[in-house]
């Protein structure tokens, strides 16, 4: 039987090709990941603003699997829905499955909380208009952000031959080296963390040789979120090669995240 430690229910934006090949990857022996989709709109404010309307119909549709806790990965979704919206999502799913509820956007908070970081530097990959909502977001949770950059890969999806010739999302098409430049463009050494945020970006390969060379913790939404669901599962087993978050599994405080 697949997940006889703990199933974990993932929900993610369709065009999200990333999450689910790095979870099983990294995933501790007997906990399986089991995914559902929603549809999001270009990278933009009116296109991330869906208000939760599919939310509910993935999480009834996994509901079924017995998972121990349930993800909702769609980072700038969760920030955008309004004061404490990311709140109303996790209770939400905890009133449809009784199980523990983890938007992305709580789980960075949860990280960064385990790991005593108040002052951050943000990377994204979002259009101007999104980077001033994601600064006001983590000021609202108290944060200190000292910066905020990336690349703007902000508007509708596009083709991008050789590798689609359909439009895909950008981000996905992202190498990790993307992802490590990215981060280190915002780097400040008065930083207690660096946040990069899109659960669409691949960042597993780079957290650990960025935490070498820079010696501050490197978050992700992908690793926030693994981590944030296996606290909430109860199999908090630590996972070496990933960085400090997965490899230490500093203990979830349940700060911003409400309890089932």
């Amino acid at each position: 039987m697949h997940g006889w430690r703990a199933r974990i229910g993932l929900v993610i934006a369709h065009s999200n090709t990333t999450m689910e090949p790095e979870f099983n990857k990294i995933v501790p022996d007997g906990v399986s990941v089991h995914v559902a989709r929603v549809p999001v709109g270009e990278r933009s404010l009116e296109g991330f603003s869906n208000k939760d309307q599919h939310l509910e119909n993935a999480i009834v549709l996994l509901s079924d699997i017995n998972a121990k806790a349930f993800a909702y990965a769609c980072t700038t979704v969760n920030m955008v829905a309004g004061e404490e919206g990311d709140i109303a999502q996790a209770r939400r799913i905890i009133e449809l499955t009784g199980k523990p509820a983890i938007p992305t956007s709580i789980a960075i908070v949860e990280a960064l909380a385990a790991l005593d970081a108040k002052r951050i530097v943000l990377a994204t990959v979002l259009p101007p208009e999104l980077n001033k909502i994601t600064a006001e977001y983590w000021r609202g949770c108290g944060f200190d952000v000292l910066g905020i950059g990336g690349i703007n890969l902000g508007g509708p999806r596009k083709s991008a031959e050789p590798l689609a010739s359909v439009p895909v999302s950008a981000v996905g098409l992202q190498t990790p080296a993307v992802v490590y430049n990215m981060a280190r463009s915002v780097y400040n050494d008065k930083a207690d963390a660096v946040v990069v945020i899109n659960a669409n970006l691949r960042s597993i390969e780079v957290a650990a040789q960025f935490e070498r060379d820079y010696g501050i913790p490197f978050i992700s939404s992908g690793i926030a979120t693994m981590w944030a669901s296996l606290q909430a599962a109860g199999v908090p087993e630590p996972i070496p090669g990933y960085g400090r978050l997965l490899e230490q599994q500093p203990a979830l405080r349940w700060v911003r995240m409400p309890r089932p």
